[in-house]
């Protein structure tokens, strides 16, 4: 049931009249006279709403254009947007998502009324439905939704202007590039226009002269930086373009990816420390090559298959997958020279020139001196065990040998004896070979024999003419013992020890030819080990600090701020902030 005017000014009049409502009715009755008076006011107001509402949407089309006439001027809308969140950036399908609350105006000519016809009501709010609004929707829209999901009430004003704050989720199109991933910055555009109305119908501008994105109500992101978010008018004020400026935080990228890589490119390296018997040289380089090959697999489903270029991160690990190889290679060659001999290779005088006495002075490696014996040739010492052990003896060699063995061992000392008396000069050699004979019959069973200087056994050999011409002659047979037989076997040990020093200067040749293989092979992983050092080194240098912002720090909050006052100020904003140099 409606009330009149006159109702309303009677129901005051006695509102005013306290004292007598007091005495009539006591406090009880006076309060309930208030509550009824303010149900009445609230009612009232509504009643106004509700025929301002009518008479608002009386003969109206929403579904025209809010215009007088029509080639009249087109409806101005101001735009602009809040960013609430950025929730994702998807790089492989090049995708961002946020959080965005639109704000658009206009001024609708059929929306004009007197407040104080209406109880004084400036604004009332309707459903999004019963006005017009323009079609503005996200052009570059990823998902197919164009519009805003959630429709909320307009909000009407007196004089004509009409306000729109719709929430939405945006998933636009975001072209991603990934050449300095992970020290990337990627500018992402949010372009809005009228999906059906031309320039000359509908024009946006800014929202309170707005040119950036608000971040009032922003809330921070723990992977990406917002650096700037410009805005600018475009196609004769037909479309808005947002740039969105973001840059990756590198923390997360740099401990799970960027210093495992780096580790194993410099453990690569390490297999050319190790010696080229060992055969963890050929496994420790595949195992390396197998988790590089895990590296790359996961910086590819990150990043998106794109042509256009290649990223930093693809680049080191292809760098290192590459240098892995060549060591691999190289591993290969190394242990084919360390088991060379003399039987096999001959080393060419160049490379035992530059390989064996130039290169290991430029690397600073020094070789172990060896004793000097047969010559010139330099060779351990022997012990005079090694001398008689039957694995120096070639199938080949003479079985004159043996009895030389067996005279040593069965000749007594007095028997000895009697060859130094029974010739007063006898032979100059004898004395030596006594003292060869004795020391192996007394040493022989001992678990470390004495070692036995190399000039009295090569003496015998080398002064063998005097005692052969002596055995010769027969000189004094008839005063020694079994002349014959020793000057025979003396005979036979000359020949077998001769063979013996042969033999043993061929062993040493053969065992010096391959120690200079195997030291060869140690120049060698020495100069590798320093080549590969310097071109990772200088590969991590060039290629991972080439990005222009690997030793930028970010203060996000400083950041926000400033963007916030260069758009309620109308002003260029800093486009990076505080940036916080911490070395180059």
């Amino acid at each position: 049931m409606r009330r009149s005017k006159v109702e309303i000014i009677l129901i005051v009049l006695l509102t005013m009249e306290c004292g007598t409502l007091v005495c009539c009715f006591g406090k009880n009755g006076l309060a309930n006279q208030l509550s009824l008076t303010d149900s009445a006011i609230e009612a009232s107001i509504m009643e106004d709403e509700d025929r301002l509402v009518i008479d608002m949407f009386h003969n109206y089309n929403h579904l025209i254009r809010p215009v007088q006439y029509v080639n009249s001027t087109p409806v101005i809308v101001e735009f602009g947007i809040a960013m609430i969140l950025l929730i994702n950036v998807d790089e492989k399908n090049q995708i961002m998502q946020t959080n965005i609350w639109l704000t658009l105006k206009w001024n609708d000519f059929q929306f004009h009324w007197d407040p104080s016809d209406y109880g004084g009501i400036t604004s009332v709010r309707v459903p999004q439905d019963k006005v017009w609004v323009p079609d503005v929707v996200l052009f570059n829209n990823a998902d197919g939704n164009y519009e805003v999901s959630f429709r909320s009430n307009v909000n009407v004003e007196s004089n004509g202007d009409v306000m729109w704050v719709p929430p939405a989720i945006y998933k636009s199109s975001c072209r991603i590039d990934v050449e300095y991933f992970p020290f990337d910055e990627q500018t992402c555009m949010l372009i809005f226009g009228s999906w059906t109305y031309g320039p000359n119908e509908v024009q946006l501008s800014w929202y309170n002269n707005k040119k950036y994105v608000e971040l009032n109500d922003y809330s921070y992101s723990g992977i990406w930086d917002v650096m700037d978010v410009p805005g600018q008018l475009a196609h004769n004020a037909s479309k808005v373009v947002f740039n969105i400026v973001i840059r990756r935080k590198t923390l997360f990228y740099t401990v799970i990816l960027i210093i495992p890589t780096v580790l194993m490119a410099f453990l690569s390296m390490m297999v050319f420390y190790l010696p080229a018997e060992c055969s963890e040289k050929i496994t420790l380089s595949i195992s390396i090559l197998l988790a590089l090959v895990v590296f790359l697999l996961l910086v590819s489903k990150i990043l998106p298959p794109t042509s256009d270029t290649i990223p930093l991160m693809a680049k080191y690990l292809l760098l290192t997958f590459v240098l892995n190889i060549i060591t691999i290679m190289v591993t290969v060659v190394i242990i084919n020279v360390y088991f060379r001999s003399a039987r096999t290779h001959t080393m060419p005088k160049s490379a035992r020139r530059f390989f064996l006495r130039l290169l290991p002075h430029l690397l600073m490696m020094k070789r172990p001196e060896r004793i000097p014996i047969f010559n010139g040739y330099f060779v351990e010492e022997y012990r005079a065990s090694d001398i008689f052990d039957a694995s120096l003896i070639m199938p080949s060699m003479p079985a004159t040998i043996v009895p030389f063995m067996r005279f040593i061992e069965n000749t007594t000392e007095s028997q000895r004896h009697q060859v130094r008396a029974g010739k007063p000069h006898h032979h100059k050699n004898c004395d030596k070979w006594s003292k060869l004979a004795r020391r192996w019959s007394t040493r022989r069973d001992r678990a470390m024999p004495e070692r036995i200087p190399m000039d009295e056994l090569r003496s015998p050999i080398s002064n063998n003419s005097d005692l052969q011409n002596d055995v010769a002659s027969g000189a004094d047979r008839g005063s020694l013992p079994n002349a014959e037989r020793i000057s025979h076997e003396l005979k036979m040990t000359v020949e077998s020890i001769a063979f013996i020093a042969e033999h043993m200067k061929a062993e040493m040749a053969d065992k010096k030819e391959r120690d200079d293989w195997k030291y060869l092979s140690m120049v060698i992983d020495r100069l590798l080990l320093v080549t590969f050092f310097g071109i990772t080194l200088g590969g991590t240098v060039a290629i991972i600090f080439s990005a222009p912002h690997v030793f930028d720090f970010v203060d996000q909050r400083e950041v926000i701020q400033r963007l916030i006052a260069a758009s309620q100020q109308d002003a260029p904003a800093a486009t990076t902030g505080r940036l916080v140099r911490i070395g180059r």
